[in-house]
């Protein structure tokens, strides 16, 4: 066992052997030495100190956090000693052994300061491609003259590239292998670059520094609103987050039944066992939670400038969301297990003939003079799913009214209930555990806007199917409040389920016929018909023209005449009442 010593290189602290510290102190002092009478010193073991740095950090892992004195002489191997290029001849033997100890150097792309116009993205393009920068910059003075489009792609480019300012990313740029040797070389090369400058600013050549300044600014200005831009995004990154995290926390205060907070009845009749419904909640919980926590995080890293998060809290945070999305996967498809097949069952009633052959329909439903105020604690709060429950009894809206002819001479409803199971006898009995009630005095036939379902029945998308069959001859008048629960009613007329209410309606050989419509109606395949809101509408067509307003009130002007139609009573006259002459324009 070993001690460790703490030492700070390049601005980097390292813990380092204590052997390996000695090795390492000796080869710095050596190099130090070496460079005592040479110019820009300073600087150039700040470079050599920042390589080396660099190097010690590649050898740190989670499970190495010492530099040993492998390291050390790894380092050194890579890095040269002074005495192998204390003499140029000695250097010059020796290049070929040191290559072969250096690592391969990668190229990589930044700008050059020491070679720039503007920015230096040619030069550094020039550097990373090993061409001249006068083709670079040729190129771009040639694009510029499609529609500018080499000056814009400069910018971004001068935007996006970085600027090789240390002297390992300037050795990078030129792919050349980063060592003492050529550390020293680079930074002597600036040197004698300053002292040109000097020599330029002295001789009064200010006109490249002039541009040089002006579009550094232009970028300046560029890279704030780009930030700026950034901020925005991380602020909204935030909003999000906490938007949708807080969703979920009211989501989860409803499935705990804590008043205020209200949760479909459909999901807890959707699983079998109650400790399903809190186990989807959660795994919903961890699936999009866990991604919008981690989305406001980063945003308050962004705006704050925050250290980044580490490796144990990104794999946590996606070893839950991995949790949460399985355990959406699973519950999911056992529910869809549930729903795979479908079946339904049918039941005849023979209704109670009335004396006049005439049946008045309508659906037993609240008065509309009362007001609902409960809006939190709506338990039919279901979207189009249309369920409720009713002293702990599921009821479901899902039912439809259909009328054709019968194939005999009476009154006869079919009641089709439907469900979907995991097979086709769990389906049927689902579908058997569907309850309906009516209710006929005499000729008025009184339908339920509900039917139940058993309370140990959960729900599989039950529904259910009216169907009145009306003998020939039979007469039906169909209320106004069957609107929305009688569907697609074949007729004579076409006329659409929403108008074919308030008349009465005929069976005959050729089919269901209306008996007191009044052309106002609107029809399928309608032409020329025009809407204006809720409330008027207008047709014109082939038959003639319609208008109709609220209540059915309007006016239709065709071959037969014209029929005036007023709170429920119609006025006809016919077309031998009324006279035009074209011909003759006094009239």
């Amino acid at each position: 066992m070993n001690k460790t010593v703490t030492v700070n290189i390049g601005g980097i602290v390292f813990h380092i052997d204590e052997n390996a510290y000695e090795r390492f102190k000796s080869y710095l002092e050596s190099i130090r030495s070496h460079f005592t009478a040479s110019e820009g010193r300073d600087e150039i073991m700040q470079d050599i100190e920042s390589r080396i740095a660099e190097m010690f950090q590649e050898k740190i892992k989670d499970s190495k956090q010492v530099i040993t004195l492998d390291d050390v002489d790894e380092v050194t191997v890579l890095m040269g000693r002074p005495e192998e290029f204390g003499e140029e001849k000695k250097a010059e033997s020796k290049v070929d052994d040191h290559a072969n100890a250096s690592e391969p150097v990668k190229k990589r792309l930044f700008r050059n300061p020491d070679d720039k116009l503007i920015g230096g993205v040619c030069s550094g393009l020039a550097s990373y491609f090993g061409i001249d920068p006068v083709w670079i910059r040729l190129i771009f003075a040639f694009a510029f003259f499609f529609y500018g489009s080499g000056f814009l792609l400069y910018f971004v480019l001068w935007f996006i590239i970085p600027s090789a300012e240390t002297t390992a990313e300037k050795l990078q740029m030129k792919g050349e292998a980063i060592n003492i040797e050529t550390i020293e070389k680079n930074v002597r090369e600036e040197l004698e670059q300053v002292k040109k400058r000097i020599n330029e600013m002295r001789e009064g050549k200010k006109a490249g520094n002039i541009i040089s300044r002006f579009f550094e600014a232009i970028i300046q200005l560029f890279r704030l609103f780009f930030l700026f831009i950034g901020k925005l995004l991380a602020v909204c990154f935030i909003l999000i987050g906490f938007a949708v995290v807080f969703a979920l926390f009211i989501s989860l205060l409803a499935v705990f039944n804590i008043p205020g907070a209200h949760f479909p009845e459909f999901f807890n009749q959707l699983f079998p066992f109650s400790y399903q419904l809190g186990l989807a909640f959660f795994g919903v919980l961890l699936a999009i939670g866990i991604p919008f926590i981690m989305l406001a995080w980063y945003g308050a890293q962004i705006l704050f400038n925050a250290r980044k998060s580490s490796r144990a809290v990104k794999m946590g945070a996606f070893g839950l969301w991995i949790s949460g999305l399985l355990i959406c996967i699973f519950l999911g498809s056992y529910i869809a297990r549930d729903f795979s097949e479908r079946q339904s069952i049918r039941t005849s009633i023979i209704l109670q003939q009335p004396n006049s052959k005439n049946l008045y329909l309508k659906l037993d439903k609240k008065s509309e003079s009362e007001k609902e105020y409960e809006h939190w604690d709506d338990n039919e709060w279901n979207g189009n799913l249309r369920l409720s429950l009713m002293n702990d009894q599921l009821q479901s809206k899902d039912i439809q009214l259909d009328i054709v002819e019968s194939n005999t001479d009476s009154f006869t409803l079919e009641q089709i209930s439907y469900a979907r199971g995991p097979s086709k006898k769990a389906a049927a009995d689902h579908a058997s555990r569907s309850n309906y009630a009516f209710a006929q005095s005499d000729s008025v036939l009184t339908f339920n806007p509900y039917f139940t379902i058993d309370k140990n029945a959960k729900y599989r998308a039950q529904r259910m199917q009216l169907i009145l069959h009306v003998p020939k001859g039979g007469k039906v008048i169909l209320d106004k409040s069957l609107h929305g629960f009688i569907y697609d009613i074949k007729n004579i007329q076409n006329v659409l389920d929403r108008d074919m209410l308030n008349r009465t309606w005929e069976m005959r050989n050729d089919g269901f016929n209306c008996v007191n419509c009044d052309g106002t109606e609107s029809t399928i395949g309608g032409k020329g018909a025009l809407e204006y809101g809720s409330r008027g509408r207008i047709r014109i067509d082939d038959n003639g023209v319609y208008i109709r307003g609220d209540n059915n009130d309007g006016i239709s002007i065709d071959s037969n005449g014209i029929v005036i139609s007023k709170n429920g009573k119609i006025k006809k006259i016919k077309k031998k009442g009324i006279h035009f002459n074209i011909n003759d324009e006094s009239n």
